[in-house]
């Protein structure tokens, strides 16, 4: 079921849920409600204001997000299982609770906040091998739509109810999925990430969230998160990409969304694949070919 689903989100032993190794993190042994005792003040009469929410907020991808907008000077909120306490408001999914119930939840909380996002970034999900043939291929679709897919619908269910005016909403694909490569060895994670593909062009569309929003999808390769690195300790680490490569790109987006030498131009519904290329001792990070970042490790 789906809220068996949900509980497994992130204990699933078998996935690699990449959105979700908690840093600064609070275990989810509170009550939903608690949400508020860990707000900072927070007022949306003031228009110089600007808040991002993050859904998955407190793993290794949405807590790099969380961190680059914080340093920017903007409000943050975390929606995850765990709080994370480097955000302004960290708001917890009922872990117990089917993901209707959970998001009415949600909703009902930033309403009640009176939490108006300007960016929404869905930053959870997970990665789960297998082919039909496997015996277990039904226990990995759930757990990919779950973490992939569903959290998607989450985040877009969100926006549709509290994103400001001209705000943006973004939510991660796949670049490896894309592509067209491949994808017997992973059935269950690519259909799940063809799904958010189609999502984001759906969203984008006038009777999607309409002239409310931009929305758009970032399709990661490998992102450089403590779980991932876990996971496959032996890779060449410098050829994925940081966390801080994406934050960047979407701070950017919301803030200004003008092409410039380091960031393609903000279109609504348009894809934006990120890339890392190591030559050497030169690492460089792409989005749609464009340089947007460059190291050159001495040691």
């Amino acid at each position: 079921s789906t809220a068996m689903a949900l509980r497994r989100w992130s204990t699933h032993a078998r996935f690699l849920p990449a959105g979700f190794f908690p840093r600064k993190s609070t275990p989810n042994s509170w009550n939903s409600s608690c949400s508020n005792r860990i707000s900072k003040a927070f007022s949306t009469d003031n228009g110089e204001n600007k808040l991002c929410m993050v859904y998955g907020g407190a793993g290794g991808l949405g807590s790099g997000i969380v961190d680059t907008f914080s340093q920017a000077g903007w409000q943050t909120a975390s929606v995850d299982l765990i709080g994370n306490q480097a955000a302004d408001h960290s708001l917890l999914i009922p872990s117990g609770d089917a993901w209707g119930v959970a998001s009415k939840k949600i909703s009902d909380q930033l309403t009640e906040m009176k939490i108006v996002p300007d960016v929404i970034v869905n930053a959870a999900g997970g990665w789960g091998g297998g082919s039909v043939c496997d015996e277990k291929i039904f226990e990995t679709v759930d757990v990919m739509l779950s973490q992939n897919l569903l959290s998607a619908f989450a985040s877009g269910y969100l926006a549709s109810n509290h994103l400001a005016k001209n705000g943006l909403l973004v939510l991660v694909g796949a670049a490896a999925v894309a592509s067209g490569g491949s994808s017997s060895g992973m059935a269950g994670y690519a259909a799940a990430k063809a799904g958010v593909h189609n999502l984001v062009s759906t969203l984008a569309e006038e009777e999607g969230l309409g002239a409310k929003a931009t929305v758009i999808g970032i399709m990661p390769n490998v992102i450089d998160t403590p779980g991932n690195r876990q996971a496959m300790p032996n890779a060449d680490h410098d050829k994925w990409t940081k966390p801080s490569v994406f934050a960047k790109a979407i701070l950017h987006w919301a803030s200004d969304g003008s092409a410039t030498e380091k960031f393609p131009k903000l279109e609504n519904g348009q894809f934006y694949t990120f890339e890392t290329l190591k030559s050497g001792k030169s690492i460089a990070d792409y989005i749609n070919g464009v340089e947007t970042a460059y190291l050159y490790k001495s040691e």
